[in-house]
């Protein structure tokens, strides 16, 4: 019995150890601080360790896990403060604390999976702090291998780009039920605007969008005729973003306003009709017929950016915008369509 029992002891001694192992420690390395500086580590709300950055300006605290779970999501915090550095790891779902007077707080962009077992080092010489995440110890005397990550960029950030864009209604409306009649299509576009993110989640954006002229061309007997629609469009739009490393996937959704013109060009030709034996030719001539209209309607689509550096990125989206209105100058009609455009260009953040 007892040669039974002793494979079965050793093997709760070694669950026991991996346990131990498992509860482990979380560490934080602050690098690049002033030295002398104050260094806190913070767990959701607690301060749990503190240390002084030493003569290479870094700073070294361990602490026991903030939670018992093998692994949880968290947000980090660094708050720079007069000769002090507060770095705070927030589980998904809990506030942090207020940020004591006179500091800055600043979130380093992301949602990161921390284990009892984690290193985090963070580079505090930056306006906006940078991390590089370990599952295990990290030694300061080995040059980092890796990349240093530009995180998704706050604050003001102005854009322009170009790509297609498609009226979905407006060829059908104006070929009607002439068979010869072709146009539409996609059309070379235009954009350019400003976003203000709040934080890395969430901004408002104001753009301008213009499309070349969408053009559509027709003829049948003794007729031909041309009609153009020239739109310019204002969005302006709430925005929702998840930051994934240094890129920012996006929605966007809100209003729309347009100002344009719808002009038809037709020609007539020349016809002879016989009355009474007598044969009397009806001149042609051409028509052109204008429609001007402005109004509101809304818009929705979504995107990706890639900041390349904190001040720079590219960017790539899609969007669908209701074009509707009524006439303008008191004449009779309106405008009812749909623009589709999928653009790419650049962002570049204002100031800090």
């Amino acid at each position: 019995m007892m040669k039974l029992w002793r494979p079965l002891m050793l093997a709760a001694a070694l669950d026991v150890t991996l346990g131990l192992a498992l509860a482990g420690a979380q560490t934080i390395v602050v690098r690049q601080a002033p030295e002398g500086s104050a260094v806190e580590f913070v767990l959701n709300t607690a301060v749990v360790g503190t240390a002084t950055v030493n003569a290479e300006g870094d700073a070294t605290v361990t602490a026991k896990p903030a939670t018992a779970k093998p692994e949880t999501d968290a947000y980090l915090y660094v708050d720079v403060c007069e000769k002090r550095y507060r770095v705070l790891i927030v589980e998904r779902g809990t506030l942090p604390p207020a940020a004591d007077t006179g500091c800055d707080r600043r979130q380093i962009s992301g949602l990161f999976l921390v284990r009892p077992v984690s290193t985090l080092v963070i580079n505090v010489s930056r306006t906006v702090p940078t991390v590089l995440l370990r599952q295990g110890a990290v030694d300061l005397r080995a040059p980092v291998q890796g990349r240093t990550w530009s995180p998704s960029a706050t604050g003001l950030v102005i854009f322009g780009g170009g790509g297609v864009g498609r009226s979905s209604d407006f060829a059908t409306l104006a070929c009607g039920d002439v068979a010869e009649c072709s146009g539409g299509g996609f059309r070379p576009t235009l954009t350019g605007g400003a976003t203000f993110w709040f934080s890395p989640f969430i901004g408002v954006e104001a753009s301008y969008l213009k499309p070349a002229k969408f053009e559509v061309t027709g003829s049948g007997t003794g007729f031909r005729f041309t009609s153009e629609l020239d739109v310019h469009v204002v969005n302006l739009v709430g925005k929702v973003g998840v930051p994934v490393g240094r890129a920012r996937i996006y929605g966007q959704g809100g209003a729309t306003y347009h100002r344009g013109a719808s002009i038809t060009e037709q020609t007539t030709d020349a016809t002879t009709v016989t009355i009474d034996g007598v044969q009397t030719t009806i001149p042609g001539g051409t028509q052109t017929f204008e429609l001007q209209t402005d109004g509101w309607g809304w818009t929705f689509g979504g995107g990706l950016e890639l900041w390349l550096r904190p001040s720079f990125a590219l960017y790539g989206e899609f969007g669908r915008a209701v074009i509707k209105g009524s006439a303008l100058e008191n004449a009779d009609g309106s405008l009812d369509d749909n623009l589709t455009v999928f653009m790419a260009g650049v962002r570049i953040r204002i100031g800090r």
